[in-house]
């Protein structure tokens, strides 16, 4: 019998995916086709999505996308606001991570009239989430185009 080291290697299929992660520029150029050719404003994140995945399928015919990272990813978007409707609930554990983007929460902290410090909330950086005594649950994600700021040549800018 022959060592495994004398052995011919079998012949191995070249495995195609049927799809993989999309990345972040993919995604943007995908947002910003079809907020300036769509409707410009999607009242759920599911009529968001309903009509994201063509105009990603045009960008990238292999690429796939879930809401969470979605969300993450139009939080940093220039011309696109991520609105959020909020639930407030008593029961529950206080979350590590953004519910919205996943991003870091800071607590909200006040001095007491003693020199200490109280935490009253929680807050997250790169969204704006927020939360108190009573936890905010995220109910409902409205995506919308907004006007791009646009930047003023300095040199016009400059009294003569």
């Amino acid at each position: 019998m022959p060592a495994k080291a004398d052995a011919v290697p079998s012949p191995s299929r070249k495995r195609s995916t049927r799809f993989h992660r999309a990345d972040a520029d993919t995604v943007r150029a995908a947002v910003d086709r079809l907020l300036s050719f769509g409707v410009g404003r999607y009242s759920s994140q599911a009529a968001f999505l309903r009509a994201f995945r063509p105009a990603l399928r045009a960008e990238d015919p292999r690429a796939r996308i879930a809401g969470p990272r979605l969300r993450s990813l139009l939080v940093e978007l220039p011309g696109v606001r991520l609105g959020v409707r909020y639930a407030e609930v008593t029961r529950g554990a206080v979350p590590s991570e953004c519910p919205v983007c996943s991003g870091p929460l800071h607590e909200i902290r006040n001095r007491t009239l003693e020199g200490g410090a109280v935490a009253l909330g929680r807050r997250c950086p790169r969204c704006g989430y927020w939360m108190h005594r009573l936890r905010r649950v995220p109910v409902r994600y409205t995506v919308q185009r907004v006007a791009r700021a646009s930047r003023a040549p300095t040199a016009e800018l400059a009294a003569p």
